[in-house]
């Protein structure tokens, strides 16, 4: 059962107060380190690594002499040293004299004339005992002498057990300085037992960074961000575009510039939506977005009559009011019962001061009448006249609300703390509770110190103490503590309620006076916050408007009928209808545009930022599409005080890149600049899976690989890490390698064999379906019985293209299936030399002798040549064939095996 760290600490401690050893110390510090989770994560799984072996390293005199250097050991060998000779003088004495009966003598008639004469006993006692041991000395007595010599073997052994003491505190400093001092050595001497490569050892289980992927807890600032976030600085409002293949983050991009903005909304164009409706729904987002921002609700759209939503809302509030009427007034009640007597008594005392306030608030109404009726100067008129204006004209001023708002936070501040003191001076100044207070004190103190101690003991005690079963019995220790704490404050509650001191403490007859300022003074701080709630914006009423106007359908009717009460019957009927009509595309445009424009007006006068984002603008088919989506709602954008953010298709931002050349389109009128999202470099890829997972360096790197850098491809991949982890129940790169790459070269080429599947075979061409189910057979279920038939499927398809593997048939080939071989050939390259360096040990050697070769060993251009297969299988092959030269692999088919499979076959069973 593992103890938490401070108790893991406050063990340690113990121990090397107990020890006080330097080498004990640092075996236990050594083992202490072993405990931690990155160290003890590492140990078991080779076999040199193991806690013995670390142990037996860590022990050897050099490592010891290098790690703990003798100065750092200097200070506690001295208290050893001080402690060694205290104690060596203390033995001799303890050898010579009897002191503890002799100690334990004097003690007693100490103690027996202060128990007699008192204090003035206990000195002239202590007076004679020093003249006698001192006098017979200096005359050479035995008595004296053997006296002075047990006195002199207490002092000895109160000097040992001081420096005993010092050397224990000493020796606990020194050995937590001294754990986190050696804890970098063992780390070190840890991966050094693991051999050449310690990296390559995958044993962290934690990756729930990799479970969510749209978390915004494990975002980072990449340089798309950066750039992004300076093009938006540089302008007071346009409309930027981002671009990047799919995966490369676009996305997360604008989910996080509409999170700093200080407004900001995001939208998603589907490709379903026309322009009419993405606007149409745009302007609802943004009307929903403004209330929300402003704490308002959005109105709820629901065919209900007004009688009924009336109705809705009393039984609401009347359920709301019930509720709190039933606590509120019982709870008044009491308090005005109980304090009410109290209360009058200090306002008749008062009455004086009452009577004054009201003969000056008669005065002011005696002067405002003769103003009234002219009886004042003719000055004051004008002058009352024009503050009243003014006043008026100042119902919109901030500084206004916002003096109010703070004189009443300090009136009622000042007010509530005059009160709570008022109460407090009144109960230490009350002669009642005093005499009272006083012999509750002398019989309850002792109880409640006891009661006080044991509270906080089991409260503490709750705090670290873990959980436990006997017998299959759960023990949660930490509730029974805390039912124990709470028992025992209750308990000694009761108890100084019940002693008659306190009784006469409570009888006090000015306890309700004082218990009414102390009410009073706290509701006076718990109102001092209230503000009356501010007035409607002009801005949400209209949104709130305008929503309704979007949402809604309105329908009116009025009908006459006129009649005769005779049998025969004469009348009219009208009926009338008005429905509103929605906004059509011209209206929807100006609405919106006014609407947010008065938005950004509003915030730009606090220099606050507005950002409107679309996304998944690249969902609506081919550029032609895009384009021509972009042609329609571009005239919301240019929007003074805004910044439009798109996320676009790469065809889309080489459209914009060759403006002004020839070729020229509707980007060249709509966006003002673009910003391209380039694949993660592999620090950008190891810095994200860092921030999800703990991968170490060629687990980063493989999955920037396998990835391309795409950051939504490194996430899918680091999952898939994971779970090749499990199913190798390894964490040997070379296998968990080995796997990953072969089941997902199993699958792509599954997928071109049915891409090719819907071509046009004939006999002569069919042999190239045939090996192609040959090789995903293969690759369905790798073994080690198989291995040598793998490796020369894998070269004989990887080196070897269309026209040089079908000689014969080569120009029988149609060309969409020609392309499709090459492009499954190009990527079976790619694998094959990914296996290559991958799954054979040493990959931390084989890379840096790769770099020392030139650029093409830099392991960069790994994820180059899988970015070079998504644009064409024929410039991809030449990038992986100077890397295979950097890494020195072979150029042609080979029969090495490179690839380390299991001793025995999990499928074959041999």
């Amino acid at each position: 059962m593992p103890l938490p760290s401070s108790a893991r600490r406050w063990v340690g401690w113990a121990w090397d107060f107990h020890d006080a050893d330097v080498e004990l110390i640092y075996q236990r510090c050594v083992l202490a380190c072993l405990e931690v989770p990155r160290i003890a994560r590492l140990l078991g799984h080779r076999p040199r690594a193991t806690r013995d072996a670390v142990m037996q390293q860590m022990r050897r005199s050099e490592v010891m002499d290098r790690t703990l250097p003798r100065a750092s050991r200097a200070v506690l060998e001295s208290a050893i040293e001080d402690r060694d000779r205290h104690r060596e003088r203390f033995r001799q004495a303890h050898q010579q004299y009897s002191w503890v009966a002799v100690s334990l003598l004097l003690v007693a008639l100490l103690t027996l004339a202060a128990a007699v004469f008192g204090p003035v006993g206990l000195l002239a006692a202590a007076f004679v005992l020093a003249v006698f041991a001192a006098g017979p000395r200096a005359r050479g007595g035995p008595a004296g002498l053997y006296v002075a010599g047990c006195l002199r073997a207490v002092w000895l052994c109160l000097r040992w057990g001081i420096a005993r003491l010092a050397l224990g505190i000493e020796a606990a400093q020194w050995g937590e300085t001294t754990g986190q001092r050696i804890e970098p050595a063992v780390w070190r001497t840890t991966r050094a037992l693991l051999g050449d490569d310690p990296d390559s050892l995958l044993v962290s289980d934690s990756f729930d960074g990799l479970r969510s992927s749209r978390s915004r807890a494990y975002r980072i600032d990449n340089a798309a961000l950066q750039t992004l976030s300076r093009k938006l600085s540089y302008m007071d409002s346009g409309t930027v575009a981002v671009c990047g293949p799919r995966g490369s983050g676009k996305t997360t991009l604008l989910e996080t510039t509409v999170d700093r903005a200080d407004f900001g909304l995001l939208a998603q164009a589907p490709a379903s939506y026309t322009p009419h409706e993405f606007l149409l729904s745009l302007s609802v987002d943004l009307c929903k977005k403004y209330m929300r921002h402003h704490g308002r609700a959005i109105p709820p759209l629901v065919q209900l009559s007004p009688l009924k939503r009336f109705l809705r809302r009393a039984r609401s509030r009347g359920a709301q009011l019930l509720k709190w009427a039933a606590f509120a007034l019982p709870a008044a009640a009491a308090v005005a019962l109980g304090v009410g007597a109290a209360v009058r008594k200090s306002v008749d005392e008062h009455v004086p001061f009452l009577q004054e306030a009201r003969r000056f608030t008669e005065e002011r109404i005696d002067d405002a009448a003769g103003i009234w009726q002219g009886h004042a100067a003719a000055g004051t008129g004008v002058t009352i006249t024009l503050l009243g204006m003014a006043w008026w004209r100042a119902r919109n001023s901030e500084w206004i609300h916002d003096t109010a708002r703070g004189a009443w936070y300090v009136v009622t501040s000042v007010a509530g703390i005059a009160l709570i003191g008022a109460a407090l001076v009144g109960v230490g100044r009350d002669v009642w509770i005093a005499q009272h207070l006083e012999t509750a004190i002398a019989v309850a103190a002792a109880p409640i110190i006891v009661a006080g101690l044991l509270w906080l003991l089991f409260s503490a005690a709750a705090d670290f103490t873990p959980q436990f079963e006997v017998r299959g019995w759960e023990i949660r220790s930490r509730v029974l503590l805390g039912a124990l704490a709470g028992l025992t404050g209750w308990a000694g509650l009761l108890y100084v309620l019940r002693v008659p001191g306190m009784q006469g403490v409570l009888a006090s007859p000015q306890n309700a006076l004082h218990l009414a300022e102390l009410i009073t003074g706290v509701l006076f701080l718990r109102v001092r916050h209230w503000a009356p709630k501010p007035a409607e914006r002009h801005l949400v009423t209209r949104c709130r408007s305008h929503l309704f106007r979007l949402q809604a359908q309105l329908s009116a009717s009025t009908a006459l009928t006129a009649a005769t009460p005779q049998f025969l019957t004469l009348g009219t009927s009208h009926t009338t209808s008005v429905v509103t009509l929605p906004p059509n595309f011209p209206e929807v445009v100006h609405e919106f545009r006014d609407l947010l424009a008065r938005i950004a007006a509003e915030f730009e006068e606090r220099d606050q930022s507005v950002v409107i984002a679309i996304d998944e603008l690249d969902r609506l088919g081919t550029d032609t599409h895009v384009l021509a989506f972009l042609a329609e709602i571009k005239a919301i954008f240019g929007v003074e005080h805004v910044h439009y953010v798109l996320a676009v298709a790469e065809d889309v931002g080489a459209a914009f890149v060759r403006r002004g050349l020839p070729h020229r389109d509707v980007t060249d009128s709509s966006l003002d600049d673009i910003v391209h999202v380039q694949p993660a470099t592999l620090e950008e890829s190891r810095a994200l899976l860092d921030k999800r997972a703990e991968l170490t360096g060629p687990y980063a790197l493989l999955t920037h690989t396998l990835a391309g850098g795409l950051p939504r491809d490194l996430i899918r991949y680091g999952r898939r890490i994971m779970d090749m982890k499990d199913k190798t129940r390894s964490g040997e790169l070379a296998r968990i390698a080995r796997l990953l790459i072969l089941e997902e070269l199993s699958e792509t080429l599954a997928g071109f064999r049915t891409l090719l599947s819907k071509q046009q075979w004939t006999p002569d061409t069919g042999n190239v379906l045939n090996s192609f189910r040959t090789l995903v057979a293969l690759l369905r279920e790798p073994c080690p019985c198989t291995e040598g038939e793998l490796r020369s499927a894998l070269q004989q398809f990887a080196f070897y293209q269309t026209g040089d593997a079908t000689q014969a048939a080569g120009q029988e080939l149609a060309d969409e299936a020609r392309q499709l071989i090459d492009e499954a050939s190009a990527y079976t390259f790619f694998s094959l030399t990914l296996l290559d360096i991958f799954a054979e040990d040493g990959l931390a050697r084989r890379t840096r002798q790769a770099v020392q070769r030139g650029p093409d060993g830099n392991p960069e251009r790994l994820a180059h040549a899988r970015q070079e297969l998504a644009v064409s299988p024929y410039s991809s092959r030449p990038l992986i064939e100077a890397i295979r030269k950097a890494w020195s692999l072979p150029m042609s088919p080979s029969n090495v095996i490179r690839w380390p499979w299991e001793r025995e076959c999990p499928i074959h069973g041999s």
